[in-house]
């Protein structure tokens, strides 16, 4: 009997890119604990991001991401919703999706750099 190993088919739309970073998210429903979240990004996309965090969210939750501009020194906000979130040894591991918006300026920064380069 032969056995194949299947690799799992890629869902993304997007590649990732790992980038490990702290994060600040900002949870849009206040009224279930915290509303300033600390979360580490581990990969970035066009699309989306996937962090870790110390407690669990749900999907379809709203979160305002601040990340770093390193180019200016500043921060950038991003809105973003939960797509999945599970327990993990470290945490919790999210997968986030940014809103049409934010991925809109993701592609018009990409698209700025490639022609500045």
């Amino acid at each position: 009997m032969t056995r194949f190993n299947s690799i799992p088919l890629e869902r993304r739309r997007h590649p990732r890119t790992k980038l490990e970073m702290r994060l600040r998210g900002i949870r849009l429903d206040p009224d279930c604990g915290e509303v300033v979240e600390q979360l580490y990004m581990n990969d970035i996309s066009k699309s989306g991001i996937g962090a870790t965090a110390g407690r669990s969210f749900y999907p379809g939750q709203r979160i305002v991401l601040s990340l770093p501009t390193p180019s200016t020194g500043g921060q950038r906000s991003l809105y973003a919703t939960v797509v999945r979130c599970r327990q993990t040894d470290q945490g919790y591991r999210v997968g986030m999706e940014f809103d049409n918006a934010a991925a809109a300026a993701c592609r018009e920064a990409d698209e700025r750099a490639m022609v500045a380069a």
